[in-house]
């Protein structure tokens, strides 16, 4: 089976990247508007705000290059890297991760692995209207690598919009900038051979996995 991405999921992922860049390049051109203006007394605030909002684009960047482009298909740095660029990618949200590398499978990651978890755990994001932790594990099982983002908060859940993509018979049509993003990660676990799979272990937790047959 081809998993050909249509030009619209191009163009929506292209879309959810430029919306998420918005706020914190808006930002930096707020800060040195400020700066150019002596008479407010403000340069230290301003410095402060371009230089925090940059890194924030700088993170969001790193992360999408990884996530949505030809790069994540093959990470050198293995997952202390994608630890680092999660980490990065949701310092300026509500959501903290919580990645403990002990356990974790050592040696090569099959070719795009990271890519997909990478992806998980932004939907694992977006299932916390309120913030909350995200827990990331690897584990060798029965059936293979599971890889598994735990999403912990109140009122975890999947999104009402998203929740249709995930279906068999999405309408390429009928998808948005907010919903895309879980079609194209269940995609990418389709690739690899397996699925997404999104249960609720108990309240206010939501849990996303992908068991990799070896």
């Amino acid at each position: 089976m081809a998993f050909l991405i249509d030009m619209r999921v191009a163009e929506l992922l292209a879309s959810r990247l430029c919306h998420d860049l918005v706020g914190p390049i808006g930002a930096v051109n707020n800060g040195m508007e400020l700066l150019e203006d002596e008479d407010l007394g403000m340069s230290d605030d301003a410095i402060q705000l371009s230089a925090s909002s940059a890194r924030q684009a700088a993170n969001i960047l790193q992360f999408y290059r990884l996530a949505y482009g030809m790069s994540g298909e093959r990470i050198g740095g293995g997952l202390d890297d994608l630890r680092e660029l999660a980490t990065g990618f949701l310092a300026s949200s509500k959501t903290t991760l919580d990645w403990t590398m002990a356990g974790q499978p050592a040696g090569e990651l099959p070719e795009g692995l990271g890519k997909l978890l990478l992806n998980v755990i932004v939907l694992g994001e977006e299932c916390l209207p309120r913030g909350g932790t995200l827990g990331v594990s690897l584990a060798e099982g029965p059936a293979g690598l599971e890889i598994a983002v735990t999403a912990n908060g109140t009122g975890a859940r999947l999104r009402e919009e998203s929740q249709f993509v995930l279906a068999d018979d999405v309408v390429i049509d009928e998808l948005t900038p907010r919903n895309v993003h879980g079609y194209f990660t269940r995609l990418l676990a389709q690739r690899m051979g397996s699925d997404l799979i999104i249960d609720s272990p108990g309240a206010d937790r939501l849990r996303l996995s992908v068991t990799l047959a070896g």
